[in-house]
């Protein structure tokens, strides 16, 4: 072989092991660049919290003691004369509904969350425990991914969440949801009255409740639509899950408290109580909150 010859195959394999190389680095350098993501993934990460932990909730404490729970025949009469609904039979599907008569159960002390649980506070559980449920028909319709919700959303009350939702939202924040004794009563207080604030409903402007352009608004955004322990939005806003489930004909059902922003003035009487399917309770206008207690 002459020299001319063999310096033709040296520089042809040299080229033919840099091109393989330059290929190699090019595979590796794509394989460990991380998947592309949106704007607002992004935005929603650099939000988590630097630890797994729950950022801390406001609560307030309910003593223990006994309370009035259901409305009396009276106060059941006055609710359905603001009804805007009159259709035969409507008497008796709300007695059936109602906890009637009115009874006063005792209850021990227990903290609630003082404000509805939103957005941001359920994007941090997301985040930090990858929870998805099994069943994803309605969950979260309402955001942008999985991790991320509307800029605009952030201190809103979260919906489009089951009772499955929300009870793993509040395991996660060590507590669990209310009962509807413990519900009714942060609402209501000891004496009785039939609105979280009290007996009389003179302006729709009180609670965020049937207004002129129904939707929801940032938790505590109505001062006047709070309890006797300073509980805001329980008669508006969004109404909240339970952790009561009750028998009504073959079918158990989960119990909803509190009036809702597409609700007439009548659903924000304390004692208002809402029976729905399970599935059903994925909405636009429910939401939850916080206990902890025994």
């Amino acid at each position: 072989m002459s020299v001319e010859k063999g310096t033709i195959l040296v520089l042809g394999l040299l080229m033919v092991l840099a091109g393989c190389s330059r290929g190699e680095a090019q595979k590796t350098g794509t394989e460990e660049q991380p998947p592309a993501v949106s704007s607002q993934a992004a935005s929603a990460e650099s939000q988590a919290p630097a630890s797994e932990s729950p950022t801390p909730v406001p609560q307030v404490r309910v003593p223990a003691g006994t309370f009035i729970f259901g409305p009396s025949e009276k106060e059941f009469e006055a609710f359905l004369a603001s009804s805007l609904v009159n259709f035969p039979g409507m008497k008796d599907k709300f007695r059936r509904t109602f906890v009637m008569p009115a009874r006063k159960p005792e209850l021990p002390e227990f903290a609630i969350d003082q404000f509805e649980v939103t957005n941001e506070q359920y994007r941090q559980f997301v985040q930090a425990t990858g929870y998805r449920p099994t069943d994803l028909k309605n969950y979260l319709v309402h955001w942008t991914g999985t991790t991320s919700y509307p800029t605009w959303a952030e201190t809103f009350p979260v919906v489009w969440i089951s009772q499955e939702d929300a009870e793993a939202y509040c395991r996660w924040r060590g507590g669990r949801l209310p009962t509807e004794e413990e519900w009714e009563k942060a609402a209501r207080g000891t004496d009785g009255g039939m609105f979280p604030w009290g007996n009389d409903y003179s302006s729709t402007e009180t609670a965020n409740i049937g207004g002129r352009e129904p939707k929801a608004e940032p938790v505590g955004n109505r001062p006047g639509d709070k309890s006797p322990y300073e509980v805001y939005d329980m008669g508006g806003n969004v109404a909240e899950i339970t952790s009561s489930v009750v028998a009504e004909g073959n079918q158990a059902r989960v119990v909803i408290r509190g009036g809702t922003y597409l609700g007439s003035g009548r659903e924000a009487a304390s004692f208002n109580r809402i029976l729905v399917t399970s599935p059903a309770v994925r909405s636009e206008t429910v939401g939850c909150r916080c206990v902890k207690g025994q």
